[in-house]
Formats: C-alpha cells, sequence, structure tokens
C-alpha cells in the first residue's frame, strides 16, 4: 500500500469518528446528513430521519413515527395530549403546518432549548435533551417551509 492511501485513510479514520463538528443525536449515528452534505427536503428524507425516532415514537404510541402513519400524524394536525405525565403539547399549534416552519411545534421542538411545552427533542436514552445536527433540524425547517408535501 502507497503511504499517501495510508494517510488518506486515516486522515478519513479521523474526520468520521473524532473530529466531527456536529452535536450527538439521532442523526449522527445513522450517519445520513452532515452539514457539507444535506439531504433535500423531502418526505422520503423525513422519513429516514424518523427511523430513529420510533423507539420512542413506535405504533404503540399518540405521536407514531412509523412509515405508514407519520405524515398524517404531523401535516395540519394538532400535537397529542400525553397522559402519563400529564402534558398540554397543544401550545396553539399544529404539529406541522405548510409552509410555517417557525409555526410548527414539529420544528420548535427540534430547534428551541425551551420549546413552550415540554422538553427539546429528542431526547437521549437517559431522557436528557440531545439536539440534531443542524443539517438535520435544516431538513426538517426547509420541508415544512417548502409545504410539507408527502412525495
Amino acid at each position: 500500500m502507497h503511504i499517501r492511501t495510508i494517510v488518506a485513510m486515516a486522515v478519513t479514520a479521523c474526520t468520521v469518528t473524532a473530529c466531527s463538528s456536529s452535536p450527538a443525536g439521532p442523526d449522527a449515528f445513522l450517519g445520513f446528513c452532515d452539514d457539507q452534505h444535506p439531504l433535500a427536503p423531502t418526505f422520503t428524507n423525513m422519513q429516514q430521519l424518523f427511523r430513529a425516532c420510533t423507539s420512542c415514537h413506535g405504533p404503540e404510541v399518540e405521536l407514531s413515527l412509523v412509515q405508514a402513519a407519520s405524515y398524517d400524524n404531523l401535516v395540519n394536525t394538532p400535537p397529542p395530549n400525553y397522559a402519563s405525565p400529564p402534558t398540554d403539547e397543544s401550545c396553539g399549534v399544529v404539529l406541522v403546518k405548510p409552509g410555517d416552519a417557525a409555526g410548527s411545534y414539529l420544528f420548535q421542538k427540534i430547534s428551541l432549548d425551551a420549546p413552550c411545552a415540554g422538553s427539546r427533542m429528542p431526547l437521549d436514552d437517559i431522557g436528557t435533551p440531545s439536539p440534531l445536527a443542524q443539517c438535520a433540524q435544516t431538513l426538517v425547517h426547509d420541508w415544512i417551509e417548502l409545504g410539507a408535501q408527502n412525495d
């Protein structure tokens, strides 16, 4: 093996494992976007992001993000009110208001340190907010701003 190849492999390994500037979060282990390689704002890519959320937002909960249900559960739909623990998540907005990311509760929950109710999402495995990388937040923002189409 040539020395240049070995050096290139070492630099790549450092970049991928230790030198990332993105905060850890569900999208970090999926490895599907980074700030230099953003994804097109399509629902297909949104669903790819939601795959990391289905351990908590699976088919058995009110806000299921599984592929068969997520679009209908999000777009023009008010947030559910949870009984355990009791939480009023409504805040007077819908989860996704097409064309208005700032007015969409989903975007507020992933982008604000103190959303109007509950905690910033996603939560890590011990219940502490673990913000998504900026590329994932941008994906959600842009998809909503462009009308939240179901492609």
